[in-house]
């Protein structure tokens, strides 16, 4: 298994590097608008149900662990709902994630908690979808795969979720190449993203 830990910052810049030159027209035409696309969808359910885009995002950030876009947009405007029409918990609710997962995003919803960089991926989700922040990037398990694998290498065993000090570096690695690229890191990420996932087929 390839690991963050032992592999160096040229390395993983020149992955990074390559899987981008690998990307085609439709990957990076896609990954220029995944988000703004996103950021559309979380300032409408703020809008729709009276809520801040912080919290709008938060709860899409909460909710969006190891799922699909679709079902992640679904499963955000049922808890949103859910709580505006005055329910007490999400219990009921069919959300596809973790119950912890539904705790954070119940929380964000009631208690006004806020996502923060202790949790970096939602963390960085969230400040890419609600704020339009350049100075995210949401490293999920493609974003590993793609730091750590070469394109030519295939479908490759690799470490899949980075330890914070990990996160930090690899979103540092990140946004230098998006500069150089005169991109946004979510950008950058999301042309990544599409063209790591289309390679293997998944």
């Amino acid at each position: 298994m390839k690991r963050i830990s032992e592999t160096t910052d040229i390395k993983i810049a020149n992955n990074i590097k390559r899987w981008h030159n690998r990307a085609s027209p439709k990957n990076i035409d896609e990954g220029m608008v995944w988000y703004d696309d996103a950021m559309r969808f979380s300032r409408k359910l703020a809008r729709e149900y009276k809520v801040t885009r912080r919290t709008s995002a938060g709860v899409i950030a909460c909710l969006s662990p190891n799922n699909k876009w679709e079902r992640n947009k679904y499963d955000a405007e049922q808890m949103i709902s859910h709580y505006r029409d005055g329910h007490k918990s999400w219990e009921g609710l069919k959300i596809c994630t973790y119950d912890d997962n539904k705790d954070r995003a119940w929380d964000i919803l009631t208690k006004g908690e806020k996502l923060t960089e202790k949790s970096p991926k939602t963390h960085s989700f969230a400040m890419n979808v609600g704020e339009n922040s350049p100075n995210y990037v949401t490293i999920d398990k493609w974003h590993m795969r793609a730091s750590l694998a070469r394109p030519r290498e295939g479908i490759t065993l690799t470490q899949e979720s980075p330890t914070k000090l990990q996160y930090k570096r690899l979103q540092g690695i990140t946004l230098q190449i998006a500069r150089m690229h005169k991109l946004k890191g979510y950008e950058l990420q999301a042309i990544i993203w599409l063209t790591i996932k289309e390679k293997w087929n998944r």
